[in-house]
């Protein structure tokens, strides 16, 4: 009885903080300042590989890692844009199923989402 309170206590608390990533996320995304637009990880859940598919408006120096939900950096990136659609490849590798949070970050901007790995 003890372990299903602490379960339900935990998933609850998870699930607070995943949504209040995503109202952020979300907000932000509307912002005319934004140079990353229309963020989407397919397919999502994922087993092997997901591709996260972006656009943006310039040329800019990103940063692309992922998270667990204890925030330790499981995998990090550097990559440069290229104006319009922009795709990055992500490989599960040594990863245990379960929810990540991944990020790019740009020099004025850090976009956070989650991805889930089967």
């Amino acid at each position: 009885m003890v372990k299903k309170l602490l379960l339900f206590i935990f998933l609850v608390t998870i699930s607070s903080t995943l949504f209040a990533q995503e109202r952020e996320s979300n907000t932000i995304v509307k912002d005319s300042a934004m140079v990353i637009k229309n963020i989407v990880a397919s397919p999502n859940p994922f087993s092997v590989t997901t591709k996260i598919k972006f656009n943006t408006e310039a040329i800019h120096e990103i940063e692309f890692s992922v998270k667990d939900l204890i925030g330790n950096v499981v995998y990090i990136k550097k990559h440069t844009t290229k104006i319009g659609l922009n795709t990055i490849a992500f490989y599960r590798d040594k990863l245990d199923s379960g929810i990540y949070i991944y990020s790019i970050k740009t020099n004025n901007e850090i976009i956070s989402k989650r991805i889930v790995v089967k």
